[in-house]
């Protein structure tokens, strides 16, 4: 019986992330730009929209926000990956 609790073997492991899809702050920076796009969309586009559209508001809301968050995500990581990196000199 294995202990439930140990880490998983090092060697041969399926779960050990590849190079591509390790978490980096640019990728973070891309998924925080995607999430506060879609909300700031969200909250400028539902008034406009609930009085020219008051049966789709929250459909044509939800796809501005998902169309913003699909554009700041590529923009912001590409952004963040331009900066100085922050390590220290050697």
């Amino acid at each position: 019986m294995t202990d439930p609790f140990a880490p998983p073997p090092e060697a041969g492991s399926a779960i050990a992330t590849s190079e591509g899809r390790r978490w980096t702050k640019e990728s973070a920076g891309g998924f925080f730009a995607a999430t506060a796009a879609f909300v700031v969309v969200q909250a400028l586009v539902f008034e406009p929209v609930g009085r020219l559209l008051p049966d789709c508001t929250h459909r044509v809301t939800t796809l501005a926000g998902i169309l913003a968050a699909t554009l700041a995500c590529p923009l912001a990581t590409r952004w963040l990956k331009r900066l100085p990196s922050s390590a220290p000199p050697k």
